[in-house]
């Protein structure tokens, strides 16, 4: 009985969400109309004029964001995701916070109006654990959520002391199992992908230890405390019970359908180096059972891309609040000269983004590149594509990531069974048992296990880089760079060498890219140039 008056008020919540989209639909037509007008009232106020120099993350906009901080009263920061060596510190006061989960909030609920009677409940696999993120910063709670709160995001009550106590003893995967399948959400919402997948690979890979908890408090419910066994009655849905039985008798994963029925629908972010980890989701989520609806362009930095829904139609356009867009042809140097207003974009074009807002970016160039693919009114309809910055070189040959991503499709594509156990990756590598400098074929799964075609793999990444880069090729050829070498690691470790100290909130906080500029030095019980007995999932 509780859990069909919780599905009814679910239901209920749904129908008001869906309401509130409609009338942030109409709200968003009418601020189309005035874009290019807003546009040059903030030029105005945020006194950018013609000649305003363009400015990368450095010494100079560190400033700029500690002025502007000094002027609020309850100045707070975030960190970036960790793309980048060292992690950007920008500007987050309260107010700032509450316009970002306001504008998460409007882009769910006008995509909501798409399928009106369909299960609008959501569930966010953001880090159980606190960090500096600003995902952390939306989801923060100062008190417990309220009971329709939980009904609608359920995640929402993972933060209460109870259930922070479960994930300490039982895992992060255990919890939100437990609670997927107490609640039975409509729609899974996953920043990166990654995370989505990661949730997934543990649960077909560890079944037993993953579905511990379930199994605990189906056969010892006494075990658990008061405040556990009340969460649970205010996330219940219909045939939650049976659904955390099949969980706790089953000797082997199961499917979402049976842990969570409900889910028709789930949000990632779609755009540049993730397409591996899509194709993994695909498997997991295939359509049309689920329908997959891509995440609009949201850094740290700002907002870059807001979703405009016509039908089965999204379009991406940079019009969030408080932001002054300007462009740069993709390619051209940084010149307030060459800056071009949205409306002025050619479709089918690349561009890098370059943005100016109240926080104490000004005319700061984000190095994100997006292709124009068509116009939503005056505004560029955007595909983020790749980094603009993201390429290493040891000497001159200046291997880029886009010719990486090329490269790793081809070894994917012959090495299917590789491709399915591990993420791939690409790290300038350095050694005081060599003498020259090499890349390395990166194998990034839960268990460190490569298949025993790592080495051949590894091979044809060589050839692939030495075909698509004819700079690299010459220097194989000369003997100034060594061959591609394997390497396979556990997701910890590749974690811990990419982002040292970030591992316990990785979820948020960490992007898995095809190339990293970090070096790798080769030693910490990392296990290079090995052939494995069997093949194994991450």
């Amino acid at each position: 009985m509780r859990g069909t008056l919780n599905d009814i008020a679910r239901w209920l919540i749904g129908l008001s969400l869906v309401a509130l989209g409609a009338i942030l639909d109409g709200r968003q037509r009418l601020h189309l109309v005035r874009f290019r007008s807003s546009q040059q009232r903030l030029r105005a106020r945020l006194r950018v004029a013609p000649d305003t120099p363009i400015h990368t993350y450095g010494d100079a906009v560190e400033r700029d964001i500690a002025a502007r901080a000094a002027t609020f009263r309850d100045a707070a920061y975030a960190e970036t995701s960790g793309s980048t060596g060292r992690s950007k510190q920008l500007l987050y006061p309260a107010g700032r916070v509450r316009r970002a989960r306001s504008m998460f909030v409007d882009a769910f609920a006008r995509a909501l109006v798409q399928q009106p009677l369909w299960r609008q409940s959501f569930y966010v696999f953001s880090s159980l654990h606190h960090d500096g993120s600003l995902t952390s910063l939306m989801l923060r709670e100062r008190r417990e959520p309220s009971y329709l709160t939980t009904l609608q995001a359920p995640d929402r009550i993972q933060g209460s002391p109870a259930l922070q106590a479960l994930r300490d003893t039982y895992g992060d995967v255990a919890l939100r199992l437990w609670v997927l399948a107490l609640s039975n959400p409509g729609i899974l919402y996953s920043t990166n992908p990654s995370t989505l997948s990661s949730f997934f690979d543990a649960a077909n890979s560890d079944w037993i230890r993953v579905s511990q908890l379930v199994r605990a408090y189906v056969q010892n419910p006494s075990a658990f405390d008061s405040q556990v066994h009340g969460i649970a009655r205010r996330l219940m849905s219909r045939g939650a019970k049976q659904r955390l039985r099949a969980i706790a008798e089953s000797t082997g994963p199961l499917s979402l359908d049976a842990i969570a029925p409900a889910v028709h629908t789930y949000v990632c972010w779609t755009g540049g180096y993730v397409q591996p980890f899509l194709d993994r989701l695909a498997i997991e989520l295939p359509a049309p059972r689920y329908r997959l609806l891509p995440m609009y362009s949201m850094s740290t930095e700002t907002p870059e891309t807001t979703p405009i829904y016509r039908g089965d139609c999204v379009s991406f356009v940079p019009m969030a609040r408080g932001v002054l867009y300007e462009f740069l042809e993709a390619g051209a140097p940084d010149s307030a000269a060459r800056l071009l207003e949205p409306h002025q974009l050619d479709i089918g074009k690349e561009y890098a983004m370059v943005v100016s807002d109240e926080y104490g970016l000004t005319r700061y160039q984000t190095e994100d590149v997006f292709t124009c693919v068509g116009h939503v009114s005056s505004l560029p309809d955007l595909r983020f594509v790749r980094r603009r910055s993201l390429s290493y070189s040891f000497t001159g040959e200046k291997l880029t990531a886009e010719q990486v991503s090329e490269a790793l499709g081809q070894v994917r594509l012959r090495h299917s069974a590789l491709a399915a156990a591990c993420f791939l990756t690409c790290v300038p590598s350095v050694a005081a048992s060599r003498s020259l400098p090499c890349y390395l074929l990166v194998g990034v799964s839960r268990d460190g296990v490569a298949s025993p075609s790592f080495d051949a793999a590894a091979a044809q990444f060589d050839d692939a880089l030495c075909a698509l880069n004819s700079e690299y090729a010459a220097k194989r050829r000369s003997g100034r760079l060594g061959a591609i070498r394997g390497v396979a690691s556990t997701r910890e470790a590749f974690l811990s060498r990419m982002a040292p100290g970030r591992n316990a909130s990785w979820e948020a906080q960490f992007k898995f890219l095809p190339l990293y500029r970090a070096i790798w030095e080769e030693g910490s019980g990392i296990r290079a140039d090995v052939a494995m007995r069997q093949e194994a999932s991450p």
